[in-house]
């Protein structure tokens, strides 16, 4: 496949370690990931966000929420946020994200991810199961209440319909070109593509089920596509409103394009 390299947001990004450009040192987590726009309005990859601020509103629920308010306790600032790595900053994504610099979880923060959180049930990551009936929408769900950029995690769970109204199922994941705004004059931000639709909540998606290839058994690879044989993709072509509660398309369920058109070489 020739052209921009392409990424999914879930699973080349989420929860996968960061380390350090040249000595490998492990710096944190993905925990969720800051969405900027061009001026077009089109979505792109700003930032990592990792720390409690940014995987408690990812878990949701009533474990999320602990998190937050514990961290939020401990820092002395009014409106503490996540803490964040430019993308400017990524100089590899493979089986880790590898970024330049040295990056580092402040002591407070680590204390309370140690102390704190590993104690909860459930509190080793998260996909956004446990918060999706909370509502919200693109622009609001898992947000701050000041005005902070959108994350991620506010788009993956939405619900989908089609031009007609009809409900098409949510997304379950995010993919992303690099084509976007030129990041710090040094490369192409990751710029929204499209979005992989799936009709209900089947869980996680690992990556057999977009297209022929792959590296799983022949037996989990079908049972993997059998599963996801409804799934579609929409490309940013064919997106109307990406803000709210709802991402509408502007097209008809039939148009969209099923995943097996999406396989293409794992990045890692």
């Amino acid at each position: 496949m020739t052209g921009a390299r392409r990424i999914h947001a879930q699973l080349h990004l989420l929860d996968r370690q960061v380390v350090g450009e040249g000595d490998g040192r492990l710096l944190c987590k993905v925990d969720d990931l800051e969405l900027g726009h061009d001026p077009e309005g089109r979505p792109h990859l700003a930032a990592i966000l990792y720390g409690p601020l940014a995987l408690g509103p990812r878990i949701g629920g009533v474990i999320g929420r602990l998190m937050v308010a514990a961290t939020r306790l401990l820092r002395p600032e009014e409106h503490p946020a996540p803490r964040r790595v430019p993308m400017v900053l990524v100089t590899e994504i493979g089986s880790a994200v590898t970024v330049a610099g040295r990056q580092a979880e402040p002591a407070l923060e680590r204390w309370t991810r140690e102390n704190l959180i590993a104690k909860l049930p459930g509190s080793g990551g998260g996909n956004g199961d446990e918060d999706e009936e909370e509502g919200g929408g693109y622009n609001d769900r898992h947000g701050d209440d000041d005005g902070r950029p959108p994350r991620i995690s506010g788009l993956i769970g939405l619900p989908v319909a089609d031009s007609a109204g009809r409900r098409v199922g949510q997304v379950a994941d995010v993919r992303f070109s690099q084509d976007g705004p030129l990041l710090g004059e040094v490369r192409n931000a990751f710029r929204l593509d499209g979005l992989i639709v799936a009709p209900r909540h089947t869980g996680r998606l690992f990556g057999y089920e977009r297209g022929p290839g792959g590296r799983a058994p022949w037996l989990v690879s079908k049972v993997i596509r059998r599963l996801h044989r409804h799934s579609r993709f929409a490309t940013w072509s064919q997106i109307a409103t990406l803000g709210g509660e709802t991402v509408c398309l502007s097209v008809p369920a039939d148009e969209l394009s099923p995943l097996a058109e999406l396989y293409e070489p794992d990045p890692s």
